[in-house]
């Protein structure tokens, strides 16, 4: 509304007679303009919102929280605190859905946005956008996340804000203000600005100088968006000195984060006092989501990314003196989307949104201390439905949840199966939801979501056939057995293949047993030995009777007739698996299915076979729980060598031919090359033409690099220019080894074999995007006489004494390196955001391990017969075995030769050696036993331990 313009008193008179008044009609007509003036400018209260990022319910002092937050807390006590604010399980949803007052799934925002993201779509209006047209000066100051880095009119600047100070990304360093990437990302209205200090403090200062310099005949909205706590997790020295005595390192800085971020708090709100402006300006104090594992939400199970309480309900408090009550609590159910809608309706700002909004005006209630019944949908992948004091959880993949959050605030029961009816209930009226927003139509009604006939309809989604395993994609189906998406789409990309249906009756005919059968015509009688394998993930809950699930090979002729067959059983691999790679610390949420090969290697019985017909299936299926199915992603068929065990020789399958030690040449250390009766001239270059040539010495003679020096640029990925990829490239020479006089000299395009698509960390928040693959040109060094350092020492739990340095610190032998296990941040064990090969591309789309691969075309073939094959080095010149040390001993249990704390052997036949091993604390190494070469690059400071 805009505000009248007084004249001068000069022509104060003439507007008088013109008007017909007299002077003292006048002089009461005058009061009376600036007396409605006053109640104008009263009206549109100042607004100012403060939002935390990655806050957790328990961080704060007033909910108990280690870290000291004086401000936060006195904003509290003079205050609304509201019991019921829910955000998003993420930072982007969370500050879309604020600022558009509308469910983020409506327009494509359903996780943190990346760089190749849309973001926020420009057709979307901001409520800021209402608060500007009605007069307001409009600023963000912080963490916008929203995408437009590179499109300018998604810009802050664009959206409705008069003033941007801050960064577009997730993050940035505290102190350098880069991203994850190295790029300086701080700007002051669309133009980058170097400036010194810790973002904490410079975000409080800008905005505490906007509040003392702002137009004062005019109302303002400013959103203060902080990125603390969120990684990095860096503190200034002073802070993070207060609170060491008491706390170590990592909780040490936490807490420094929110200190600084609570005096930033102080900053602002002395700001506004400074300028007499407390009793017209609300003030709002909230989080965008729970905390990470670092933080606390307690009493709440869960953190960020979950739709549990843990990871949704958080902190919020509104001030307003005067009109909104101090100290008190209110129980009403408020989401972060009915935030500016609230705001709006307390400043009189009309919102000029024409689409469907999904927050609603709770002023009214604020004010009033009382509550209005209603319903609040959150989601990220996962959705909740929050109704009374019900809460129902939808996963993408799993059973509903059921809660009573009034009776159990931790989540502990799952009430799904004892109230049916609820569940059912708030089942009906999220689908209903989740089609209004499909269909961005209205869903809400003085804030209870509308109830209708469901009409949603299913769609089949197209399905996109493995990019390889031609085989699978002809394989004819039986029984319990199906084509689909191997897993959500969104949680996991796996690709598309066969699923066996362990606890599923799919097509009716009372039995549970499937399978996928293809022919093949590939069979030649000069070539009797062929190799049969599929690559399979047999889910947690997948069981079946009598051990029955197989491979099959059945021998045909021409005319089709079946002379013979072979079956191989493959589930006991499964179960020795389970078994041996399980570790307590990850497979609580991660689960134990990994993605394996299960093979059969067999001889064609007879001459006239000319094709044959290849099975993977299951029957007696007894699967009980959520993940109860078997995947396939390729079928594979290819011709072999005779196995060593079918030789006079009786040499054991997974032997490696041993050369007569007089007829090898050596490399110095272990290292030999195997002219095998030809030229002893050591080549200028190992590469996949002679890669059986290099030897290395354990206790017996092995080619480690042998089949893994060649790979595939996969379609999706990015070249060397970053351009990419859009058709499947074979790269004959992936690794290329020289041989020096001191060094084994690997040279290594870094790409994995297996195909890739979205892993675990599937919100991208870390890394950018792990979709995507670079191609890169990688040199490594190893010492062919490795030292042993007198003062190695063992990595601690979260090396925090880094005896591992971050980034690379060791290289596999198809060249894909080792990454420290806590790498990408220190609270956690890289574990937890790998796909199901333990790999993943980041930084820099650069792909690498952290834990025991057990990828499809990888070096580890390993099935516990004997101590594991070589399949890396270490950066120190020792080898990296699997994590077998004899026939069915994990070296981790193995008594005779115990791991030190390094994962390390030592014997006199193989000398010191690390072991990919799962433990305690999985590491791929827990530090270096010798002394690493400086032509590696980094390496950890020598001062250290």
């Amino acid at each position: 509304m805009a505000l009248p313009i007084l004249t001068p008193p000069r022509r104060k008179a003439t507007v008088g007679k013109r008007l017909g008044l007299g002077h003292h009609l006048l002089v009461a007509f005058v009061g009376f303009v600036l007396a409605w003036q006053s109640s104008v400018v009263m009206a549109q209260h100042n607004v100012v919102v403060l939002l935390a990022d990655d806050l957790g319910w328990g961080d704060v002092g007033f909910h108990g929280g280690t870290a000291e937050t004086p401000n936060i807390d006195q904003l509290a006590a003079e205050g609304v605190q509201l019991d019921r604010f829910y955000a998003y399980p993420a930072c982007s949803p969370a500050r879309a859905a604020m600022l558009t007052g509308r469910f983020p799934h409506r327009y494509g925002i359903t996780g943190p946005v990346r760089d190749r993201d849309a973001g926020l779509p420009i057709d979307e209006r901001l409520i800021t956008a209402d608060f500007k047209a009605a007069g307001y000066q409009t600023s963000l100051i912080g963490k916008w996340h929203l995408g437009g880095s590179n499109q300018p009119k998604a810009h802050p600047n664009q959206r409705g804000f008069d003033h941007f100070y801050g960064f577009m990304d997730a993050s940035v360093d505290y102190f350098q203000h880069t991203t994850g990437r190295g790029k300086l990302d701080w700007q002051r209205n669309g133009k980058t600005v170097n400036e010194q200090g810790y973002a904490t403090d410079l975000l409080s200062e800008e905005a505490a100088k906007q509040i003392r310099s702002r137009d004062k005949r005019k109302p303002f909205c400013m959103v203060v968006s902080f990125s603390a706590p969120h990684n990095p997790f860096q503190a200034p020295e002073h802070l993070t000195a207060k609170y060491q005595g008491r706390l170590n390192q990592r909780d040490a800085t936490y807490a420094a984060m929110i200190d600084s971020l609570d005096q930033g708090v102080g900053r602002i709100l002395k700001a506004i006092d400074d300028q007499a402006i407390r009793d017209e300006t609300i003030v709002v104090f909230a989080s965008d989501n729970g905390a990470v594992r670092i933080g606390t939400n307690a009493p709440f199970r869960g953190q960020k990314r979950e739709v549990l309480e843990g990871g949704i309900h958080v902190p919020c408090v509104i001030r307003l003196p005067g009109v909104l009550k101090p100290g008190t609590q209110s129980k009403q159910l408020f989401a972060i989307h009915d935030l500016l809608p609230t705001l709006a309706a307390a400043t009189d700002v009309k919102l000029q949104n024409q689409k469907p909004l999904d927050g609603v005006n709770l002023w009214a209630n604020l004010k009033n201390g009382t509550q209005v019944d209603r319903t609040v949908v959150v989601a990220e992948n996962d959705h909740a439905i929050i109704r009374g004091d019900w809460k129902l959880i939808q996963p993408t993949d799993g059973a509903i949840e059921l809660y009573n959050l009034r009776s159990d605030t931790a989540e502990s029961t799952n009430l799904a199966s004892r109230q049916g009816k609820v569940a059912a209930d708030l089942l009906d009226q999220l689908t209903l939801f989740q089609k209004h927003v499909r269909n961005d139509e209205p869903a809400a009604s003085n804030g209870e979501l509308l109830v209708a006939e469901n009409n949603n309809t299913k769609t089949n989604a197209a399905i996109t056939l493995p990019q390889e395993g031609e085989l699978l994609a002809r394989a004819e189906l039986s029984g319990d057995a199906v084509y689909g998406v191997l897993g959500n789409r969104h949680v996991e990309s796996n690709g598309s293949g066969v699923r066996l249906f362990s606890a599923e009756d799919r097509n009716g005919d009372g039995v549970i047993a499937g399978e996928a059968t293809v022919e093949s015509s590939q069979v030649t009688s000069d070539q009797p030995w062929y190799r049969f394998y599929i690559s399979g993930l047999a889910q947690d809950d997948f069981q079946v009777d009598q051990d029955d699930l197989y491979l099959k090979v059945e021998f045909l002729q021409k005319n089709g007739d079946s002379l013979d067959l072979i079956k191989e059983r493959i589930y006991p691999q499964v179960l020795r698996e389970r078994k041996d790679f399980r570790d307590e610390a990850t497979n609580e949420s991660l689960g134990h299915a990994t993605w394996r090969t299960y093979a059969m290697d067999f001889r064609t019985p007879f001459a006239e076979v000319d094709s044959l017909k290849l099975s993977v299936g299951f029957a007696s299926g007894k699967g009980e729980g959520k993940r109860t199915e078997f995947w396939i992603n390729s079928m594979n068929l290819e011709p072999i060598d005779a196995p060593a065990s079918y030789r006079p020789a009786k040499a054991t399958a997974d032997e490696f031919p041993q050369p007569d030690p007089k007829s090898l040449v050596s490399l110095g250390g272990r290292w030999y090359f195997d002219p095998k009766g030809g030229d002893r001239t050591v080549p200028k270059q190992f590469d996949y033409t002679n890669d059986d040539q290099l030897l290395y010495k354990t206790d017996q003679f092995v080619a480690p690099f042998a089949g893994n020096m060649s790979s595939w640029l996969r379609a999706g990925y990015l070249d060397f220019d970053g351009n990419e990829v859009t058709k499947d490239v074979f790269k004959p020479y992936a690794v290329i080894i020289n041989v020096t006089d001191t060094h084994i000299v690997i040279r290594s395009r870094n790409l994995p074999n297996h195909p890739t698509a979205t892993f675990p960390d599937r919100w991208r928040m870390l890394d950018g995007n792990p979709s995507y693959i670079k191609e890169q040109a990688n040199t490594h060094y190893l010492p062919l006489q490795p030292k042993v350092d007198p003062n190695a020492f063992a990595m601690d739990e979260k090396n925090s004494n880094q005896a591992l340095p971050m980034g690379p610190i060791g290289v596999a032998t198809n060249g894909v390196i080792f990454f420290n296990p806590f790498d990408h941040i220190f609270e956690t064990d890289a574990v937890w955001r790998l796909d199901r090969c333990c790999g993943h591309p980041s930084p820099q789309q650069q792909y690498h391990y952290h834990k025991y691969p057990v990828c499809v075309k990888t070096p580890w073939s390993d099935e516990g017969h004997g101590h594991s094959t070589v399949i890396g080095f270490a950066f120190d010149g020792f080898p990296v075995y699997g994590p077998y040390e004899a026939a069915g001993v994990l070296a981790k249990d193995d008594r005779a030769n115990p791991l030190n704390d390094f994962n390390l052997h030592e014997d006199a036949d193989r000398g010191p050696h690390y072991h990919v091993t799962p433990g305690r604390y999985p590491h791929i190494i827990g530090g270096y036993w010798g002394e690493l070469d400086p032509m590696n690059g980094r390496r950890r400071n020598a001062t250290r331990g």
